[in-house]
């Protein structure tokens, strides 16, 4: 019988679940379609069911229920089920009050999942183990205020003299392509709609340098040395739990919401925008 580890969204909460699938294997994992490329290579998991093919069918055979979303969509699949569902606490009183007040921040994803699970957490890499010498650039993210200006990645990429991936989805293609261009010929550009070229290039990687969003948890879980760049967020609020350096300017504003957001609430994103190019690169020495 089977473990169902349930986690609907986003790339980098399904990358974490990785810090638990592999103490919980067999494990049956349901997710958005998007995301099945990377669920399934998550250690433990044996098969993967997507909400949209499936609906609550998906929890069929568990033996087990494990839910890290705790979202009304998974409590929706979970509702009277056999099972006795080991379900994931989202804090997000205390995380909302973190944002407002400046308070203590929640406790580490990571820790709220292998609380959940009831299983410790798994030390990295939970992919392939990453083996290369280029660098990576993940220059996008899904909230526009948890990104570095275009100038400065190619101001960045143009201090290196290896090969340099620069890396993003399909919807950042003009981007990603605009900042690779940039730099020169020796960067090249990935965009795509899903995430085989995405898993290939990051096991050429030596070295990723990027914002708080999900390829950066991919490229860590993957073993790559990494650089972070936070700015809205700050890294002891929850997702970041990777070692390497971390790139940020103190501001009594930060937090200032609990994943991003479109606009800057102080009208001047002093927190990308103050990140120095060179403080990135003496953050990248230290590995």
């Amino acid at each position: 019988m089977s473990t169902v580890v349930i986690r609907f969204s986003s790339l980098g909460d399904i990358v974490l679940a990785g810090a638990v699938t592999g103490h919980l294997a067999p494990v049956i994992f349901v997710t958005l379609e998007r995301y099945a490329e990377v669920a399934k290579r998550l250690p433990g998991v044996v098969e993967v069911r997507t909400w949209e093919e499936h609906g609550r069918a998906a929890l069929r055979g568990a033996s087990r229920i494990v839910d890290l979303h705790a979202s009304l969509r998974s409590r929706y699949a979970t509702a009277f089920q056999k099972p006795v569902v080991q379900r994931v606490r989202r804090h997000d009183l205390k995380r909302r009050f973190r944002v407002a007040f400046k308070s203590s921040p929640a406790p580490m994803v990571i820790d709220r999942y292998a609380e959940a699970a009831q299983v410790p957490i798994a030390a990295t890499p939970w992919f392939s183990q990453a083996a290369g010498k280029e660098l990576i650039l993940i220059p996008g993210a899904q909230h526009k205020t948890k990104r570095w200006t275009v100038q400065q990645w190619i101001s960045l990429g143009k201090h290196w003299e290896g090969p340099i991936a620069v890396i993003g989805s399909q919807i950042e293609a003009s981007v990603v392509h605009e900042i690779a261009t940039g730099i020169g010929a020796h960067a090249r550009p990935i965009s795509e709609q899903g995430f085989e070229e995405t898993f290939q290039v990051i096991q050429t990687a030596g070295l990723a340098v990027g914002g708080d969003t999900g390829l950066m948890h991919l490229a860590a879980a993957s073993g790559v040395p990494v650089v972070c760049l936070f700015g809205p967020t700050r890294p002891e609020d929850g997702h970041w739990c990777h070692s390497g350096p971390v790139v940020q300017v103190e501001l009594a504003c930060r937090p200032c919401s609990r994943h991003g957001g479109d606009t800057c609430p102080m009208g001047d994103h002093a927190c990308m925008r103050s990140i120095q190019v060179d403080d990135v690169l003496t953050a990248m020495e230290q590995l």
